[in-house]
């Protein structure tokens, strides 16, 4: 896969929810046109690390 650039879109992906939960899905693609949206990652969040 190529690199992503500034300027680029984001890769489409899908989110389940919190633990799981496949009725709360998240869509980028869904996203587009509607609103801002921020994408954060936060590596080993939420474990005892």
């Amino acid at each position: 896969m190529p690199e992503v650039q500034v300027g680029d879109l984001a890769p489409d992906f899908t989110l389940s929810g919190a633990q799981g939960d496949n009725k709360l899905k998240f869509t980028l693609s869904e996203q587009r046109g509607k609103q801002h949206t921020v994408l954060a990652f936060f590596p080993a969040a939420f474990t005892p690390v």
